[in-house]
């Protein structure tokens, strides 16, 4: 009978005392995760295109609402049209396998990305 009870007492307090399961995914952890970046892109015509480290974007819709992020190395960017639709921005270079798309800032492997319909 002692060891019941001591056995209940247990596991009510490892239940009392064990952390709250959370359903907020802990960041880095979920699969890969992307932040506005509209402001490490310029347009082709822009002095800067091929004076800074800026990436170079050609996309009917310029600089604007351009996300970024990485998963295992590998550097992605999409850019969202007005309607909400999110299409990709190819990288040429690492595309024919030329380059690996790179890490970090992204632009190792070419700077220069190209709007996918």
């Amino acid at each position: 009978m002692l060891l019941a009870g001591s056995c209940a007492l247990a596991i009510g307090l490892g239940t009392l005392l064990a952390p709250a399961a959370s359903a907020e995914a802990v960041r880095g952890q979920g699969g890969p995760e992307s932040h506005p970046c509209s402001d490490q892109f310029v347009v082709p015509l822009d002095p800067q295109a091929w004076t800074t480290d800026k990436m170079v974007v050609i996309s009917p819709y310029g600089t604007d609402r351009i996300s970024c992020g990485s998963w295992h190395g590998f550097f992605y960017a999409s850019q969202t049209d007005p309607q909400g639709k999110v299409h990709g921005l190819q990288n040429p270079l690492a595309a024919m396998g030329l380059f690996g798309s790179g890490s970090g800032a992204g632009y190792e492997g070419g700077k220069v990305y190209v709007w996918q319909p």
